[in-house]
């Protein structure tokens, strides 16, 4: 099925996500291939603290917390009726339903196994760590929505530091081809863009802006990132079935593990309403993943450089082309 330029690009900038990211490159006209022409979209910094600060049900309690503390988000008066879970917890009536290790030592997430643990519950392993981390940091004073707001920012970003997955594919999975130089390579340039367009879903916006939509009750929002989630590792799918030219090789797999990574972090961000702190997991990852996928592209424009590859807007191949360029001009910009 035919794809417009504008499905493609936007399916791209969602995987680079580089005005989001970096910041330096507001767009309101025709989309390039690594901005968005989303106005005012917010970075995910901005938007972990927005979600963190998230209180659905108004009862005092964040909706994370409510996670720890396996209250309903939706429900101000789930633990007993004529009384505010906020307030419930305040008095001590509701037992958190993680435990907290003693002692000052770093906590080994994946060691813990918690109460009531699910399968594939990032929520409750993460709990374990960022619950310690609040109750030994908050003092006796009760913190106010933005402490509680900047406490998970600079949580979240500690522990996703320690929670990032290896990579899906090894160099040695890539089937690279005979043919060589710069033709091989606009050829290549031309089967990538293609299984970025035959791969993508319709969408008008990033998954970061999508998720400020769902933080914002967009109950719509959560769908479209899980569709983004599953057209990033559809791409990545589809790119380690071609065949590569020998010193595109290592550029390649590397787009495909940073669109796995993608895929990831969206599926943890899609989580928000059933594992809250797994999408707090995929916020806290999101900005260096989206920076992983500029590098591997700047990588590519590293071998299409001295190859003398050069495509024109409107030919096959352009738009990967010049997103390896961008790439490039954007690490460069961002490393000085």
């Amino acid at each position: 099925m035919a794809h417009s330029a504008r499905t493609l690009r936007l399916i791209s900038a969602s995987v680079v996500a580089l005005l989001l990211v970096v910041g330096a490159y507001a767009a309101s006209g025709p989309i390039p291939f690594l901005s968005t022409s989303i106005v005012g979209a917010q970075s995910s910094a901005e938007l972990l603290r927005a979600y963190a600060a998230k209180d659905s049900d108004s009862d005092g309690l964040q909706d994370w917390q409510e996670a720890l503390y396996g209250t309903d988000p939706y429900n101000a008066q789930s633990f007993q009726a004529g009384i505010n879970d906020g307030e419930a917890v305040a008095q001590g009536l509701i037992e958190p339903k993680v435990t907290v290790a003693p002692g000052p030592d770093p906590v080994d997430v994946a060691s813990i196994p918690g109460k009531n643990a699910s399968a594939n519950s990032i929520t409750e392993r993460f709990a374990q760590a960022l619950f310690k981390q609040y109750v030994s940091t908050r003092g006796v004073q009760a913190p106010s929505p933005e402490d509680v707001a900047l406490f998970v920012e600079s949580g979240v970003e500690d522990l996703a530091r320690t929670n990032a997955s290896p990579d899906k594919y090894a160099s040695s999975a890539v089937q690279v081809s005979t043919q060589t130089g710069a033709a091989a390579l606009r050829v290549y340039a031309a089967q990538v863009e293609n299984a970025f367009a035959v791969n993508t879903v319709p969408a008008n916006k990033t998954e970061l802006s999508y998720f400020n939509d769902a933080v914002r009750d967009d109950a719509a929002a959560l769908a479209k990132i899980s569709d983004i989630s599953k057209a990033y590792a559809n791409i990545a799918a589809a790119m380690m079935k071609l065949s590569v030219p020998p010193e595109a090789k290592l550029a390649h797999v590397r787009i495909a593990n940073a669109l796995v990574h993608m895929s990831e972090v969206s599926a943890d961000m899609a989580s928000m309403e059933t594992d809250p702190l797994r999408a707090l997991l995929g916020i806290g990852l999101y900005s260096v993943y989206a920076d992983g996928m500029v590098a591997a592209f700047a990588q590519l424009n590293g071998v299409f450089v001295p190859a003398g590859v050069f495509i024109a807007e409107g030919q096959p191949g352009y738009e990967i082309f010049k997103t390896a360029s961008d790439g490039a001009v954007i690490l460069s910009e961002k490393n000085n």
